[in-house]
């Protein structure tokens, strides 16, 4: 199956490259505002220009996640383009996701607050280095949609115990209590082109399902 996609599926245009120890502020200054998503670990850098695959199902993602806002009267912000460090550049590690929400933490996030949840779309990269990235930089949840493999995992930041600071894999989300990622990956296979049409399909769903499971769960 995977095989066959990547025949078919636009890949992104991808370039890794190694940056100075303790320059990462430096080449962000450089860098031309709009540009590639930047994934940097350990001044390991990937820049990652989106193709129209990869942009799509960002923002049927983002389009979807508006969409359980709205049902379920979520607050929240998102973000886009927001590159997060840790103060002074440290560890010379950098992240840019494809989405980024403040949801527990919305109107009281302090100033370089990772978000709570960031989304990452790979088409033509892994995404190993943006796990390490957000696992470094604490970012509660991110969930990543590999579009070659019509695969979405919800990963979750271990916060005690033996796996402290890794991320593991977790049917529901975080952000989202009683969010399946299978329910979301079904979402996203809707074979509707119209972007408007989709997202009230979304609210529709979210409606008709999330709104009376959250409801049953006493939410």
């Amino acid at each position: 199956m995977a095989a066959t996609l990547s025949q078919t599926i636009a890949p992104d245009t991808v370039i890794s490259f190694e940056i100075n120890p303790g320059t990462l502020l430096e080449f962000l200054d450089t860098r031309a505002e709009g540009g590639p998503r930047l994934k940097c670990f350990e001044g390991s850098v990937t820049l990652v220009s989106l193709g129209m695959p990869h942009e799509v199902a960002g923002e049927r993602l983002a389009s979807l996640v508006l969409s359980i806002c709205l049902e379920l009267r979520i607050k929240h912000s998102a973000l886009a383009s927001t590159t997060w460090t840790l103060q002074f550049g440290a560890g010379d590690t950098g992240y840019e996701a494809d989405a980024a929400y403040y949801i527990q933490s919305h109107g009281q996030a302090k100033k370089q607050q990772p978000p709570d949840l960031a989304i990452e779309v790979v088409v033509s990269h892994s995404e190993k280095k943006a796990l390490r990235a957000g696992a470094f930089l604490k970012i509660p949840e991110m969930w990543v949609l590999d579009i070659l493999r019509h695969r979405l995992t919800f990963y979750r930041l271990v916060v005690s115990g033996k796996q402290k600071g890794t991320y593991r894999p977790q049917p529901r989300s975080r952000a989202f209590s009683g969010l399946l990622s299978a329910e979301v990956l079904e979402r996203l296979g809707d074979p509707e082109i119209d972007d408007t049409a989709f997202h009230e399909n979304c609210r529709a769903w979210a409606r008709r399902v999330l709104l009376p499971r959250r409801r049953a769960e006493g939410g």
